[in-house]
């Protein structure tokens, strides 16, 4: 058991008690942290080049704000939203959690997914803290994948119903990939749970992928997923899913109203998805930087100010690092409760 000085170090390193990396495993995660940083730095350099900062400042001394602190309500209602899904899919992977619990650690991983680089820290560090607290390992790694892929398809859901409006007032080119991503998905799920109905040795698989250690991992996983989709905790976590993309949305239309941008719940829906499938990618910190383009190109096609969309954005990127604030307090509770427990609690 890592002692309360090591854990820090141990909240970088991958969940679950993996071994000290390499030094090449080392070097290759500094470049990453380097690259991304990189890649935020210079698209936010970018947007701060060619914005108006007195247009800006304007724009934001006159808000109203009664909408801005409406729209701050709304994006702190991802929270318990999301700690719902967390523990939605908790139940569907085979382990239980209060409600409590699961806010508890949301609000802790959401701290440290701000402060620690990584492309899916926060995820990972709330599945360590889940498993600390005596949970087994491979259901909550199941948990981490399964709860990925809900905000996924929550999203997707989101985008495909803003798809008309998007089609009506963006290139047809834009609209046909984001029906395209969809079909990918769904098509991909789909061949996921008919092939985990069949023997592996009747599938046009590679050995190594039918007889191998890896072949029989993978096999097992695809058997855990095909069952939890007949799991109504699933189901739900896809309902907190969409849930929290919904207030998201909602929180964009609050700022965007706040400083006189008339954008509506058809607009919400056509270009906020977007914006948050890009924060999601793994290219940059905590979504900064890709998160500002996705929305200063969604208010190009509507024919809305791009200074106001970046501030939009900043906005909501702003609220986000507030409201994880709070978390540093959870944090530090888990990690003197954690470091408690005796081994065979895990």
């Amino acid at each position: 058991m890592p002692s309360a000085g090591m854990m820090p170090q141990a909240l970088l390193d991958p969940p679950f008690a993996r071994p000290r990396a390499a030094p090449e495993a080392s070097r290759a995660r500094r470049w990453s942290v380097l690259a991304k940083l990189a890649v935020t730095v210079a698209i936010l350099g970018l947007l701060a080049a060619g914005a108006d900062w007195a247009s800006i400042a304007s724009r934001l001394s006159a808000a109203d704000p009664l909408l801005l602190a409406a729209g701050f309500a709304m994006k702190a209602a991802t929270l318990p939203l999301a700690a719902l899904r967390w523990r939605a899919v908790g139940r569907a992977a085979g382990f239980a959690m209060t409600r409590w619990q699961a806010f508890r650690l949301q609000m802790a991983s959401g701290f440290l997914g701000q402060i620690l680089p990584g492309s899916v820290g926060a995820d990972l560090l709330r599945g360590w803290f889940t498993w600390r607290l005596g949970h087994p390992a491979g259901a909550v790694m199941l948990a981490l994948l399964v709860d990925r892929l809900m905000a996924l398809l929550g999203v997707l859901l989101i985008g495909l119903a803003g798809l008309p409006h998007l089609a009506a007032v963006a290139p047809p080119a834009v609209a046909w990939t984001v029906l395209g991503g969809a079909l990918a998905l769904g098509l991909g799920m789909a061949v996921l749970l008919v092939a985990g109905r069949l023997p592996r040795e009747r599938l046009p698989l590679p050995r190594s992928l039918r007889d191998g250690s890896l072949g029989r991992s993978l096999w097992t996983a695809v058997g855990e997923l095909r069952a939890m989709a007949g799991r109504r905790a699933a189901w739900a976590a896809l309902g907190h899913s969409v849930g929290v993309h919904l207030a998201t949305i909602a929180a964009t239309i609050l700022f965007a109203r706040s400083l006189g941008l008339p954008l509506g719940w058809l607009d919400g829906l056509a270009i906020v998805p977007a914006a948050i499938v890009a924060a999601a990618l793994p290219v940059s910190l905590g979504g900064w930087g890709v998160r500002e383009g996705a929305m200063v190109a969604g208010f190009a096609l509507l024919g809305l100010d791009p200074d106001a969309a970046l501030l939009v954005s900043l906005l909501i990127g702003a609220s986000i690092a507030a409201l994880s604030l709070p978390g540093g307090v959870f944090w530090l509770l888990l990690r003197n409760e954690t470091s408690s427990l005796p081994d065979s609690s895990r």
